[in-house]
């Protein structure tokens, strides 16, 4: 059974990419800046008496008036990055305690030290701790799952017209890799309802699989077989591999080739692989 992929999206900038591993070249003027950047987030994280004398000029007392000023924007954007991240689980609890549970959620060792698109990082567990439902902790873990898709590394998917023609032992040798974007996993029942409601597909799935192998990250029904073929090709895997791979064996313990034949080819429907 072929999953229907449809964009689920609130589209955030991303950020610009260099392909490849190479080291950028960062003049000397931009690592400064860096550094000021990390004296005045300390500063705003442990209090004035750790911004260091020289970091700007002017009276001490002006300067912690526009720390303050500063500070309350930063905290302000914090809060404001984590309901851009979590827009569906504030819905289903209400603003007020998203609020409060955001506030409380700053405080938290750590946090304030991740840069913007990280702030929701552990948010899931965070909620859990607060008395909040496995439902609701499921949906912050979705989307922020799902924004980790968004902001993966962009790779080329695997597409099954690049098969064609190939000889079937080359076929069978050919290494894939699990696409930087791809996640599956089955999710809590509450987060596989409310998804549904945009994705009717993935209401009974036993699994929801994300990708974005173009610009718009895609969420799809996927079975729990699916879930396991894309966790084996985490590393290079060959397709033999993967079609012997034993998630769903016959009566008798041998591999179902042909439902993982037909996981596989899903799977590279929704671009959740790159050619190794």
């Amino acid at each position: 059974m072929f999953p229907l992929s449809i964009s689920y999206s609130r589209r955030r900038p991303r950020p610009n990419r260099l392909c490849g591993c190479k080291r950028t070249y960062r003049h000397p003027l931009m690592r400064s800046l860096d550094n000021n950047q990390r004296a005045m987030m300390q500063a705003l994280d442990l209090g004035p008496d750790h911004l260091p004398d020289d970091l700007f000029a002017g009276p001490h007392e002006r300067v912690l008036v526009g720390m303050k000023v500063h500070a309350n924007t930063i905290s302000h954007a914090r809060l404001v990055a984590l309901e851009e991240t979590f827009p569906r689980t504030r819905d289903v609890i209400g603003h007020e305690r998203f609020n409060q549970h955001s506030r409380l959620f700053l405080q938290q060792p750590g946090v304030t030290g991740q840069a913007l698109s990280g702030i929701g990082a552990g948010f899931d567990h965070f909620l859990m701790a607060m008395g909040e439902s496995p439902g609701v902790a499921d949906l912050a873990l979705f989307e922020w799952l799902w924004l980790q898709a968004f902001h993966a590394a962009d790779a080329v998917p695997l597409e099954l017209a690049a098969l064609a023609g190939q000889d079937p032992d080359d076929l069978l040798a050919l290494n894939l890799l699990r696409h930087p974007s791809a996640l599956a996993k089955p999710f809590e029942r509450q987060v596989h309802e409310l998804i549904g409601e945009n994705i009717p597909e993935v209401k009974d799935a036993a699994a929801i699989l994300l990708t974005r192998p173009q610009d718009a990250v895609l969420v799809s029904a996927a079975s729990m077989l699916m879930a396991q073929l894309l966790a084996a090709a985490g590393s290079a895997t060959s397709i033999g591999n993967l079609l012997a791979f034993p998630c769903e064996p016959d009566p008798d313990g041998t591999p179902d080739t042909d439902a993982n034949m037909q996981g596989l080819v899903a799977l590279i429907n929704a671009g959740a692989f790159v050619a190794a």
